[in-house]
């Protein structure tokens, strides 16, 4: 059995490889992880506009005048809505890069065709002004579309320069001029392909790209993949993978990214407009809520071995563990149990993350905690004050709660271990 077991782990542990050394992939994943500085400056101004305290706002109106808030929420405009421009630019230069091409031109080539294909028009009191272009596609409503202009937009150019079909001019002629004129080509054969796309998306049904993926693309992965079954299915990937010795977070990540930025950034902006907001979970609660300490829930358990465990070995384990835990990296934790290929601690470590996930939905269910308004936090923020800024003094308890829950489960199964190491030490 145990062999039959170790021979499908080197399959999953094969395809798995193979799929993280995917060109796409990688590109999918560093292109996008860039997007973390903005949201993370964005947020913290809209914190500082709305932070969730009782009284804050009308305390810093009294202080500041009515208006106060206009100038942070410029820096908010500047970059949270700014996802799309900045996915188009950064999927496109690492494409490039993996093409061994230069990098900027591409990416002010690929950037060029997503501005071809957003309507240079907005609708305002019913009237048509036209040479404007809607911010409303620059953020996180354009970003699939950027990732595909991105890509797409990226070959066409590489297609253009591996032919080497560029006009080259004669070796005297300064560098930088040189390679200016290189680009123009490529550049002009990917504008002119999306050109004809915009013209076929225009005599269709559909108003714009934009709208295009959204209801094609958008809709149905949002319905499935952040849907409630959708959200237990990333739980459960990502730690059976971590289980095999495979980085859960960098493959689900990049099958699940693009689709939690758009959710977490809808909820910003209706919360940003006073609306209801339309997301009952996003990543920020699933860090906030559900991976205390990292993967698995670590943390309960690092903090009831400390306290609890009676053999050296698993003392020392959470000893060295407690500290990154607090900050959600529980790498230490992980390979000291271990708790790869380890099947006594399997359950564990895939229950206690579903158990936290559906402990936390169901109280934003039914209204005990607040649903997270988009302020993008690092993963790494610590428990309490990631609760806090997720969910208020509510989210503040319900991480409580929750690693209490997990530390009463994690027990269980730990236990036993623990006696087994004793024995060994006693006749060491």
């Amino acid at each position: 059995m145990i062999k039959s077991f170790d021979k499908y782990a080197d399959v999953l542990a094969k395809h798995m490889g193979s799929l993280l050394g995917n060109r796409y992939i990688n590109v999918l994943k560093d292109g996008l992880v860039i997007n973390l500085v903005p949201s993370l400056i964005g947020s913290f101004f809209l914190l500082i506009v709305a932070a969730p305290i009782p009284g804050y706002t009308d305390f810093m109106a009294s202080i500041l005048g009515e208006s106060w808030s206009k100038y942070p929420l410029l820096i908010v405009g500047a970059s949270l809505d700014m996802m799309g421009i900045i996915g188009v630019l950064s999927i496109s230069y690492r494409l490039a890069e993996s093409f061994k091409i230069p990098s900027f031109p591409a990416a002010i080539s690929a950037f060029m065709c997503y501005l071809l294909m957003t309507p240079q028009f907005v609708t305002h009191n019913s009237e048509v002004v036209s040479g404007v272009i809607p911010t409303m596609y620059m953020g996180s409503r354009g970003l699939f579309t950027a990732i595909i202009i991105g890509i797409v937009g990226t070959k066409i150019y590489n297609f253009f320069i591996q032919k080497k079909i560029v006009i080259t001019l004669p070796g005297g002629v300064p560098p930088a001029v040189a390679n200016s004129f290189i680009a123009v080509i490529p550049t002009f054969f990917s504008l002119l392909f999306f050109l004809i796309v915009r013209y076929l998306v225009d005599i269709s049904s559909y108003e714009n790209i934009h709208l295009l993926v959204i209801e094609v693309i958008i809709t149905p992965l949002s319905a499935v993949g952040t849907s409630f079954w959708g959200f237990i299915f990333y739980v459960i990937l990502l730690h059976i993978l971590w289980f095999f010795g495979i980085h859960g977070g960098l493959v689900v990540s990049t099958l699940y990214g693009p689709l939690f930025l758009i959710i977490t950034d809808q909820n910003r902006m209706a919360f940003q407009a006073g609306e209801a907001l339309p997301n009952l979970f996003t990543i920020g609660s699933f860090n906030a809520y559900v991976f205390l300490g990292g993967s698995g829930g670590s943390l309960a358990i690092i903090i009831a071995m400390i306290f609890f465990a009676k053999s050296k070995l698993y003392k020392s384990v959470a000893k060295l563990s407690l500290l990154p835990g607090l900050f959600n990296i529980n790498e230490p934790f992980v390979f000291g149990m271990p708790i790869v290929m380890n099947l006594r601690l399997f359950i564990p470590w895939i229950l206690v993350p579903i158990v936290n996930f559906l402990v936390a939905y169901f109280a934003t269910v039914l209204q005990l905690v607040p649903r997270h308004p988009g302020i993008t936090i690092p993963w790494t923020t610590p428990i309490i004050i990631s609760g806090f800024l997720v969910g208020g003094i509510q989210g503040v308890l319900l991480q409580l709660c929750n690693l209490t829950i997990s530390a009463m489960i994690w027990y269980v199964f730990f236990i036993s271990l623990d006696r087994e190491q004793v024995k060994i030490e006693s006749i060491e």
